[in-house]
């Protein structure tokens, strides 16, 4: 691709950088802003032990498609390993997958391919306003980002690709002019939020990999990660105990102690061996925007000129993708880069026709 076309892409989670990545190779120059201290969104890792581990639970499917193609392309394949998990009330085992050192690779060789190819990745980056540029011989857009320390600054582009959630993408979009009907139908999308604490044991709460609870319980999943990958080096057994809820929810603006009380009171009711002193330490993370509820009614990639969105929320899926998998995350951001590579050729037709 002749010159150099800017694109700043929000948001660092998988999607947004899957998309950095493909668009650094197509030739643009990148831009990525992420209003976290780290990348990876849903994917965030943290060290645990001698390891790094996701905060929320992760693994690939034999099905996974896209995502086992990413690792490919990246070099990880042979870092992916697959192992027999044992799945609550079932009669068969299921053959999943985890890279060697957690999903803190496939994350750390994104964000390197990006800057290697020139990509910037800035954190501590909220974006508060998407504007056009009035100067017709600057690029076309002007993302002005609130810093951690208050101040702010702007980044001019000339197109924009949006990883956020649907309601904040129409927070900083009111400068544009952007059809009332795509603003309606991305207020009326309403999300789950999700609770999961991460618990770090003595010995194990169960041998089952998952394990499915009713929906009026503190937390509907429970994830014995080691009993899938072995205890590894961080230094116990891993367990996340996951719950979605409304924000309305009272769980949801409690303490993180209050929290983690409610979470294992009603673990020793299932497992009255399990005492304080059986937890050697844990991991709280709240997430807002977790799953959609429901979709716009109408599918939009591109809003307005120049500007692109990549949301699972933006496009319905199928009920197996409605878990927003990884592989669903980069399988739409292949199609999203798709778009835009394919836009900015038939741009470059026009203007050398011309």
């Amino acid at each position: 691709m002749e010159g150099r076309t800017s694109i700043c892409v929000i948001g660092a989670g998988l999607s947004g950088l899957v998309c950095a990545y493909k668009l650094a190779q197509a030739g643009f120059h990148v831009q990525v802003v992420e209003q976290q201290s780290t990348p990876g969104g849903m994917l965030a890792c943290s060290r645990l032990g001698s390891e790094y581990i996701e905060l929320l639970p992760h693994h690939i499917r034999k099905t996974d498609r896209a995502l086992i193609a990413l690792l490919k392309d990246l070099g990880l394949s042979d870092e992916l390993q697959w192992y027999d998990s044992l799945w609550y009330g079932k009669a068969s085992r299921k053959k999943l997958g985890y890279l060697n050192n957690g999903f803190h690779s496939l994350l750390s060789a994104l964000v390197q391919e990006i800057t290697d190819r020139g990509g910037i990745i800035q954190y501590g980056y909220t974006v508060s306003e998407i504007a056009r540029s009035e100067d017709a011989s600057r690029p076309k857009y002007r993302v002005t980002c609130v810093l951690a320390d208050s101040r702010s600054t702007i980044i001019e582009c000339d197109t924009i690709l949006y990883t956020g959630s649907c309601r904040n993408l129409v927070h900083i979009t009111h400068a544009l002019d952007m059809p009332t009907d795509f603003r309606d139908s991305l207020m009326d999308v309403t999300y789950q939020a999700n609770i999961c604490l991460l618990l770090l044991t003595k010995t194990p709460f169960t041998e089952c990999y998952s394990r499915q609870l009713p929906d009026d319980e503190p937390f509907q999943r429970i994830i014995q990660h080691t009993s899938m990958v072995g205890p590894r080096r961080y230094g116990g057994n891993v367990l996340y105990l996951s719950g979605n809820y409304l924000t309305s929810a009272p769980l949801w603006t409690a303490s993180d102690a209050e929290i983690f009380k409610v979470f294992f009171k009603r673990l020793q009711y299932m497992n009255p061996s399990m005492t304080r002193s059986t937890v050697k330490t844990w991991r709280l993370c709240r997430t807002r925007y977790a799953k959609p509820l429901n979709h716009p009614l109408d599918e939009f990639i591109q809003p307005v000129e120049g500007l692109y969105v990549c949301s699972l929320a933006m496009t319905p899926v199928s009920p197996e993708d409605s878990k927003y998998r990884m592989d669903a995350c980069v399988a739409q951001a292949n199609s999203t880069v798709a778009k835009i590579k394919e836009d900015f050729s038939r741009e470059k037709e026009l203007e050398n026709d011309a």
